[in-house]
């Protein structure tokens, strides 16, 4: 009983490590910077600030309930360096993660990816380079292509 037991926390851990979303993988190689800050939102936080808001929009509030996190990655600082380190992470994880969108311009390179079960978009990562900042924005759940479009749209808004 104890090994039948031991076996199944076993298989667990190791699933629970393969389901790790792009920031935790990020994190995992700075897990002492203090020029990183990560926030994590969760829906239910994501739902009130929706209804904190004059207008109502009930497409974003389906949406937001099919999401687990919104967790934000960012560093004032040295964000050419982080960029780079996020491409290798990418690279060493290019069996998971699909490119959606790439921006390249003078002072920006931001890049979208999504990561899908089936048919199904379960995370969303947008990585930014602009003016030696650094962000991640990345979404986990199970997300549609209407949310995607308006993710990739406000980021290419002025």
């Amino acid at each position: 009983m104890k090994k039948a037991l031991l076996a199944l926390v076993s298989v667990y851990v190791c699933l629970c490590m393969q389901a790790q979303d792009f920031t935790s993988r990020f994190i995992a190689r700075y897990p002492a910077d203090s020029a990183l800050v990560c926030v994590t939102i969760s829906p239910k936080m994501m739902e009130e600030i929706l209804r904190s808001e004059t207008e109502k929009d009930a497409a974003m509030i389906e949406i937001i309930s099919n999401l687990k996190s919104m967790q934000l990655l960012s560093s004032e600082s040295d964000g050419a360096s982080y960029y780079t380190h996020a491409l290798e992470v990418l690279e060493q994880n290019e069996d998971l993660f699909e490119p959606l969108a790439l921006i390249t311009e003078p002072t920006e390179d931001s890049r979208i990816l999504i990561r899908k079960r089936e048919d199904t978009i379960i995370e969303l990562v947008m990585l930014t380079h602009t003016n030696g900042r650094f962000s991640v924005i990345n979404f986990t759940g199970n997300m549609d292509p209407d949310f995607i479009a308006r993710i990739a749209g406000a980021m290419q808004a002025p």
